[in-house]
């Protein structure tokens, strides 16, 4: 089993991927901005910032793999995303961590076919600041020397997994247009040990 990071770690999404990794025997540790703020049970919690180098440093240091869960809190994301990432990769690739699974959105790519109209429309228009500055973090990514997933979840809902999740490379599988976050960590939790999704981006919906 490895060692793992998750950075936003304390977030809905966050959680459920400790809780998922944890429970796959995974040694993980998760990486808050306030450890004094999140409880999580049998996990390892450190201080770090993903737009400080410092301390993303030290808390990938001597890790096998690396989870991002970091979201922005509203539509806007005011560089946090590919802050995130350029630190993120300086950090891993010094100390020689090199498989990184970040998350984006579907809406990164806001021409998906599958996409509704109104979908279509909010992606270019109310989510344009958000969806652009993933966009960024993907191209920080793509353009490192790391073992990538860039993985593009559908609209997150808090909801038990039905295990019917679907996933395709670069587009929203037909029809889909939502996934549950306990899906969207056991798709994570799963790459880790399988590895099917190399310098890719997985979309995954219901």
């Amino acid at each position: 089993m490895a060692k793992v990071t998750v950075f936003g770690a304390g977030g809905g999404t966050g959680r459920q991927i400790v809780e998922e990794a944890r429970s796959a025997g995974h040694e993980v540790t998760a990486a808050v901005r306030d450890p004094a703020k999140v409880t999580l049970d049998g996990v390892r919690v450190v201080a770090a910032d993903i737009r400080d180098a410092a301390s993303v440093q030290a808390a990938v240091a001597e890790q096998d793999a690396v989870v991002s869960a970091v979201g922005a809190p509203g539509r806007r994301a005011l560089g946090l995303y590919s802050e995130g990432g350029r630190s993120l990769v300086a950090a891993m690739e010094s100390a020689g961590v090199d498989r990184l699974i970040a998350i984006t959105s579907a809406g990164v790519r806001h021409d998906d076919p599958s996409f509704p109209l109104w979908y279509r429309l909010a992606a270019r228009t109310l989510m344009r600041e958000q969806y652009g500055d993933m966009a960024r973090l993907e191209e920080i990514v793509r353009a490192s020397n790391l073992e990538w997933t860039l993985v593009r979840p559908t609209r997150l809902v808090d909801e038990e997994p039905a295990g019917d999740y679907r996933v395709q490379d670069a587009a929203t599988p037909k029809g889909g247009s939502q996934v549950s976050r306990a899906e969207l960590a056991r798709f994570i939790v799963g790459e880790l040990d399988k590895r099917e999704w190399i310098k890719a981006t997985p979309t995954v919906a219901r």
